[in-house]
């Protein structure tokens, strides 16, 4: 029972990760921009299909492919910022339509692209295997758990000691006081816009290799990552990180009790929950007057 808990914590750990990749770069969005753009699950699969096309075509070295597929979403992320979501800025609920309808637009460009069959990706990280007791893991599978760990704990510092970093938490907090201190709003929220696009992608280029790249594929990935945020608190960047990785882990602990067939709707169960008990999620605060 002991090494069937440590695997299923480790497995969980892993989806978790890619649960906050998706959750931070929502937060991050949502924060500068106070939009929740739903559009990031396709970038999420973005990621993967570029990633392939570049180990393929251009760099047949992983980590080369997935800094080029990273840098490839930033400038996807600049444009979609420059030509959906700035022309609507102000009007939630036309970011919101506009999200739905580049989900639509991007996956069909995808398909007309690569086509509606799935693509494989073998790398040798996830030949290689690494023991942990008498437990065997891929090397790429405990890599995607290191390079997350590792990119948060950068993300953090970041954001709570360079100028940059801090002009994007003032934004967040005030537009408009931002905006009377001298801060640069526009190239805020464009960079935050094209940082959140790289974590989606990322994450797209991590788990291809590890699995089949398709074209929905970032779909589970967006309702985790959104589960996550409203577990962690809406726009709370440490409540994403807590929130992704303690869903992960509580659906892959989850398969030691009920069938796998229940461990998607945990997801579902978590938000209801949330939302039931504490809609402002565990480091979120409570509105004033709010019900």
């Amino acid at each position: 029972m002991g090494e069937a808990l440590l695997e299923q914590v480790i497995n969980g750990l892993m989806m978790g990760s890619l649960y906050v990749l998706v959750a931070l770069g929502m937060v991050l969005i949502y924060g500068v921009m106070h939009v929740v753009n739903f559009a990031h699950g396709v970038l999420f699969t973005l990621g993967g299909y570029v990633g392939v096309f570049c180990y393929q075509h251009l760099a047949p070295s992983y980590p080369l492919a997935l800094l080029l597929s990273i840098a490839s979403l930033a400038v996807l992320g600049l444009a979609i910022e420059r030509l959906v979501f700035h022309p609507l800025d102000g009007n939630l609920r036309n970011q919101v339509i506009a999200s739905l309808g580049l989900i639509l637009f991007l996956e069909n460009l995808i398909i007309a692209v690569w086509g509606a069959t799935a693509l494989q990706w073998k790398v040798a990280s996830t030949e290689h295997l690494v023991s942990i007791g008498s437990l065997q893991f891929s090397a790429h599978h405990l890599g995607i758990i290191v390079i997350t760990l590792a990119l948060v704990a950068v993300l953090g510092v970041f954001l709570k000691y360079s100028r940059f970093g801090t002009a994007i938490r003032a934004t967040s907090q005030s537009r408009e006081a931002a905006i009377v201190v001298g801060i640069p709003v526009r190239r805020v929220q464009r960079s935050s816009f094209a940082i959140g696009c790289m974590l989606a992608g990322l994450g797209g280029g991590l788990v291809g290799p590890l699995f089949l790249v398709f074209p929905q594929m970032g779909d589970v990935p967006l309702v985790k990552g959104l589960a996550g945020i409203l577990l962690g608190g809406m726009g709370s960047v440490p409540g994403a990180v807590v929130g992704g990785m303690l869903l992960g882990v509580t659906e892959s602990v989850s398969t030691l009790f009920l069938p796998t067939d229940y461990r998607d709707s945990i997801a579902f169960m978590v938000m209801v929950l949330i939302l039931l008990f504490r809609p402002q999620g565990l480091f979120g605060q409570r509105i004033r007057g709010e019900d």
